[in-house]
């Protein structure tokens, strides 16, 4: 089984779960191919990607082996903070 069939029947598989028999056959075709696209390229849908303001606007310098800094420590975890309540 190629990579596309495979990943289009595991992404068809998944929306047999959401999908009733009243779903629009079209657009589940539609819904399909794009998921199965994003699936094999790695595309983050819309509402992955950071906000303005949420992107720093310098990157920090990557730590030294045994010099953490606090600051980059508690980065993710701000990150993660802002995410779940904005």
């Amino acid at each position: 089984m190629k990579l596309e069939e495979k990943v289009r029947h595991d992404v068809a598989r998944l929306l047999a779960m959401v999908c009733t028999d009243a779903t629009d056959p079209d657009s589940y075709e539609f819904v399909l191919a794009k998921l199965t696209r994003m699936a094999i390229l790695g595309t983050k849908p819309v509402g992955c990607e950071p906000r303005k303001y949420d992107v720093p606007a310098t990157v920090p310098e990557t730590p030294a082996v045994g010099n953490v800094s606090t600051t980059t420590d508690n980065s993710h975890s701000e990150d993660k903070e802002r995410w779940i309540a904005p």
